[in-house]
């Protein structure tokens, strides 16, 4: 059972009396809507699992490990060099595992992905078969119409789109993203 299906099928909530407010830390644990605990393992399927591309965009080279997210498939955005997921069972979508994603790194990420894309939790399977959880960027609620039916192929994305991408997307626009100085 996974831990989703246990928390709906064994949560209970603390006996508290009516006219008495839980204590703060009671407060979040009851909360079911509350996020999952950070997790700093990324997988990426589009531009960003090149390693030039995120350097150029969180600032530092990270290690990446050879994934799959099973399920999607990963097509081209209408007007776009760079893709996004749609559900399609059977399918496997290649990309990127990167570990030690910090949380500020992870803040540039959801500026950079913009409005277009959401930062969900999902499984993935490394390439020795170990299924683990990371962050991946799946498309907005109500943006699957603005994917094509052309899946989305890294190696011709590096022979035709790359240079323009990187001027137009990742350098030109940096001011757009990069972490605010706090």
């Amino acid at each position: 059972m996974t831990g989703l299906n246990w928390y709906k099928t064994h949560w209970k909530q603390p006996d508290i009396p009516l006219n008495q407010t839980p204590p703060a830390h009671m407060t979040r644990a009851m909360t079911p809507t509350a996020k999952p605990a950070p997790c700093h393992g990324l997988f990426c399927f589009g531009t960003l699992q090149i390693p030039a591309v995120l350097e150029a965009v969180i600032g530092r080279r990270l290690q990446g490990a050879r994934a799959f997210l099973h399920g999607y498939i990963a097509l081209q955005v209408c007007g776009a060099e760079y893709p996004g997921l749609h559900r399609a069972p059977g399918h496997k979508t290649p990309g990127r595992l990167y570990r030690d994603v910090t949380p500020k790194e992870l803040d540039v990420l959801d500026r950079f992905e913009g409005p277009l894309y959401r930062r969900r939790y999902q499984f993935v399977s490394k390439n020795n078969g170990q299924r683990t959880q990371a962050w991946t960027y799946m498309m907005a609620a109500g943006r699957q119409n603005q994917l094509t039916k052309t899946p989305w192929h890294l190696d011709r994305f590096m022979r035709t789109e790359y240079p323009r991408f990187m001027r137009r997307f990742v350098r030109n626009r940096r001011f757009l993203y990069e972490a605010e100085d706090s």
